[in-house]
């Protein structure tokens, strides 16, 4: 099966919109409450796999701006019964139209 070509897609250009990607070095110092080191070890790693670890830093070291670009188009498709907007098209990808609440 061939591509899909995206001039057939409709596509949501983003104007206005750029992305960037920052660089944050710091310090978060917390109170583990555990029955060993190693289980506090074990409980400081799972941190790692919070979504919100983080988002609060006690003391910033460093903040950098890595790079800034445009944002890309995205297509919007109907991939596997599902409507969405993508930003590579997949074989078996399929057009439609915007939804009622725009893309």
């Amino acid at each position: 099966m061939a591509s899909p070509d995206p001039d057939k897609f409709l596509k949501n250009e983003r104007p206005n919109e750029y992305e960037a990607r920052f660089t944050v070095t710091g310090e978060i110092l917390l109170t583990i409450k555990a029955d060993s080191l190693e289980d506090a070890q074990a409980k400081a790693r799972s941190k790692l796999e919070d979504d919100d670890f983080g988002s609060e830093l006690d003391d910033v070291g460093d903040v950098r701006v890595n790079h800034v670009w445009k944002s890309v188009p995205m297509f919007l498709v109907l991939r596997d019964g599902k409507v969405m907007q993508v930003s590579r098209l997949a074989e078996g990808d399929l057009p439609r139209e915007p939804t009622e609440r725009g893309f």
